[in-house]
């Protein structure tokens, strides 16, 4: 019973994500892979990191601010 209803979340999810179009970003990502420097100016720029310390702040961010709208709805704070 698990497994069929699994599948069933699995197929309904597929068809969400085919619903979505494409990225527009594709065939620029793919461009940039193929730049024979890159490894070079990602060892000087830890593009990686910054974009995981980017991501980290704006999630802190978006739960301070939804966690103020909800503290303001139940009036808890002013």
């Amino acid at each position: 019973m698990l497994d069929f209803m699994t599948s069933i979340i699995e197929k309904f999810l597929d068809w969400v994500l085919n619903l979505l179009p494409t990225s527009p970003f594709t065939s620029f990502i793919e461009a940039c892979g193929n730049l024979p420097y890159l490894g070079w100016l990602n060892w000087f720029i830890p593009v990686g990191q910054m974009i995981a310390i980017g991501e980290a702040w704006l999630i802190a961010i978006g739960l301070f601010y939804l966690y103020s709208i909800v503290l303001r709805w139940i009036r808890a704070i002013e």
